[in-house]
């Protein structure tokens, strides 16, 4: 599926599906830019795959981590304040 990102956009999301090969060695797998956590969410979750989803924000052109798919489907995200990761409902 292919997300236009708008050309003046103030944050991009990233998905990217993580792969681990036999020798445990973990690598990026298929990615997608959206505009929108949801639309990266159901990336992962149709391709049913351990992921990550980053976001890039222009205010301060870096891109941060915001959260993880488990293998079993299930979702954390990372708490800013306290540092921890917590389970995202």
């Amino acid at each position: 599926m292919t997300t236009r990102i708008p050309r003046n956009a103030k944050c991009v999301f990233y998905a990217t599906e993580t792969k681990i090969r036999e020798d445990g060695t973990r690598f990026a797998g298929r990615e997608q830019r959206s505009t929108t956590f949801r639309e990266a969410r159901q990336f992962l979750d149709r391709l049913d795959v351990p992921g990550g989803v980053s976001v890039w924000r222009a205010s301060s052109n870096l891109t941060d981590t915001y959260a993880t798919r488990d293998a079993d489907g299930s979702w954390t995200t990372l708490n800013r304040l306290t540092g921890t990761w917590e389970p995202l409902n």
